[in-house]
C-alpha cells in the first residue's frame, strides 16, 4: 500500500474535525492504535506528519515523521461513519423543516 499523502490526511481530518484538527486527530486516532487503544496519540504526531519532509536547504526535516500505514484505513472508516451520520441528520433536518414550514400557529 502506498503511503498516505499528507494532503489526503489533512483533507480527511478537516472534514472530520474542522480547521483545528491536529490535536483532536491525535485523540481521535488513539483508540484505534494497532498496538492497543489509548486515550490519545502523541499530540505532536499530526504536526509531524504534515511537516515537510525536506527543509528549503534540502536537508531532511528532523520534525517530519511518515504517516503510519494503519492511519489510512482508520481515517477511511471514520469518514464513512461520519458520512452516514450526516446523511441521517440531513434526513431529520428535511423532515423537521417540512414541519416548521407547514406550521399552523392557530393549532
Amino acid at each position: 500500500m502506498a503511503a498516505l499523502h499528507p494532503d489526503a490526511l489533512e483533507f480527511g481530518a478537516r472534514l472530520l474535525l474542522g480547521d483545528e484538527f491536529k490535536r483532536p486527530l491525535a485523540r481521535l486516532l488513539g483508540p484505534h492504535h494497532p498496538d492497543g487503544s489509548r486515550a490519545s496519540l502523541d499530540p505532536r504526531l499530526p504536526f509531524r506528519w504534515l511537516a515537510p519532509e525536506y527543509l528549503p536547504s534540502g536537508k531532511r526535516n528532523p520534525a517530519w515523521r511518515p504517516i503510519p500505514p494503519w492511519v489510512t484505513p482508520v481515517l477511511g472508516r471514520l469518514l464513512a461513519e461520519r458520512a452516514e451520520e450526516l446523511e441521517r441528520q440531513a434526513g431529520m433536518a428535511r423532515r423537521h423543516s417540512a414541519v416548521l414550514l407547514n406550521w399552523d400557529e392557530d393549532r
